[in-house]
């Protein structure tokens, strides 16, 4: 027990330190910091989504063939009841009517683990359609009126914000600067379970690009060792992809760079317990 009162006295101090020092030194993204990392690959993109309404409709990821579970059935029906727009849910079965005749899956799809199935499709669905995505989890209220408020505005994002830390992204980041500011700008992030997005912004066009980038690079490595049937973990396998790399370790240092183009809202916070 005293073990874990130590472990939490630590954990507050460096909550209420990095959360002090984002105050006192405010963030200003600096590409010279983040020299030799994907943050420095700049889209093209116009922004014309910017001005046009997000399409009401909020998609949601099944990627295997395993039957979902009863807490997972509660949770997809949370979000139909609950949303207050339509819901769609992606499974094996209907994915193909999805995918764009000029922007094919990339070949490592098929490789990859169920979770990082989904951690590429909530990628490829906010650049091509936009809209909302949510993880598979209860929400607490309808996300009605959080897209009405996105769509009174030009932002590229709007996600609840993340509250903690360790909530952050940064533990599997390689340069160090970065890892640094993720671990103390935390209050600049949204979480990556729910958001809204515009379609073919510079955010979602980096974000696309960098994991295709990454899975170019693993793809040898998955066709010799893809996933086994554990949807989470693939303990004892030489798969290769750890488990942030292709979502939030790419996700979140874009929050960084775009911190100015995203919004932050509570209502989009699902609830984080007893979703399996």
């Amino acid at each position: 027990r005293g073990k874990k009162v130590v472990n939490r006295m630590l954990w507050w101090h460096k909550q209420i330190r990095t959360y002090v020092l984002s105050l006192i030194h405010p963030y200003k993204y600096d590409m010279v910091r983040y020299e030799g990392t994907f943050l420095s690959n700049t889209s093209d993109s116009n922004d014309i989504s910017t001005t046009l309404p997000v399409p009401k409709i909020i998609y949601v990821f099944w990627t295997g063939e395993n039957e979902m579970s009863k807490n997972r059935k509660r949770c997809l029906d949370s979000i139909i009841s609950t949303s207050g727009v339509k819901v769609q849910l992606i499974t094996p079965q209907n994915l193909k009517e999805y995918i764009l005749p000029d922007h094919p899956l990339h070949p490592a799809y098929e490789y990859l683990s169920y979770v990082h199935r989904a951690d590429y499709l909530r990628c490829y669905f906010m650049n091509y359609y936009g809209g909302g995505y949510v993880d598979i989890k209860m929400i607490r209220t309808s996300w009605n009126k959080s897209f009405d408020r996105f769509n009174c505005t030009n932002a590229y994002l709007v996600g609840y914000p993340e509250e903690k830390f360790d909530g952050a992204a940064w533990f599997e980041q390689k340069n160090a600067n970065l890892k640094y500011d993720l671990f103390v700008y935390w209050r600049l992030l949204v979480g990556n379970g729910g958001y809204i997005c515009r379609p073919r912004t510079k955010f979602t066009e980096e974000w696309l690009f960098e994991i295709h980038r990454r899975l170019d690079e693993y793809l040898p490595l998955l066709r010799k060792n893809p996933s086994n049937e554990d949807p989470y973990l693939n303990v004892g396998t030489d798969y290769p992809i750890r488990w942030t790399e292709i979502c939030g370790s790419v996700f979140h240092p874009l929050c960084l760079k775009y911190n100015t183009h995203l919004l932050r809202d509570k209502a989009l916070f699902p609830i984080i317990s007893a979703y399996r």
